[in-house]
């Protein structure tokens, strides 16, 4: 079973597609996509086009994260525009996704729900056999929110 885990923003994309198979982990993939566009139609744009990428490779499962409320409140606007984007693209393509908060991601992968993005990398990587640094944090988030779409899917079985 594949999940493709996606953490969302309007700068930087995270992703990454792991293997869920006789309840072990594996990573098939997974990067970041930097928008380099000015407008925020572009970045539509851009988002798109890595998004028909992304998702050329078949998986079963999607999860993304949840938007946190903290943000200023025009940040979390685009960033909400941005998720419609991308769960429009995710409806149309498998039908269905899940989503987890932050916290309910660091708890899952900590067992704290205010983990730093340091603890969280960190615990990634020992879970998915991972050695040597992975930059920038959207991509180990992106492998945390796919873990934790694992670990409830482990739960349900």
């Amino acid at each position: 079973m594949k999940i493709l885990g996606i953490d969302p923003g309007t700068k930087n994309m995270g992703y990454a597609t792991i293997e869920l198979e006789n309840r072990e982990l594996r990573l098939l993939e997974a990067g970041v996509v930097k928008f380099r566009a000015e407008s925020f139609k572009e970045k539509i744009e851009e988002l798109n086009s890595a998004l028909d990428t992304i998702l050329s490779n078949r998986v079963d499962h999607i999860a993304i994260e949840n938007i946190f409320l903290a943000y200023n409140p025009k940040t979390a606007l685009r960033l909400a525009h941005f998720r419609g984007a991308i769960l429009m693209k995710v409806i149309l393509s498998i039908g269905d996704y899940s989503e987890y908060s932050p916290l309910e991601v660091k708890r899952a992968i900590t067992g704290n729900g205010k983990a730093t993005k340091e603890q969280v990398s960190f615990m990634v990587k020992r879970i998915l056999n991972i050695r040597g640094n992975i930059k920038p944090y959207d991509i180990t988030d992106a492998m945390a929110i796919a873990i934790t779409h694992s670990q409830r899917l482990r739960s349900n079985m």
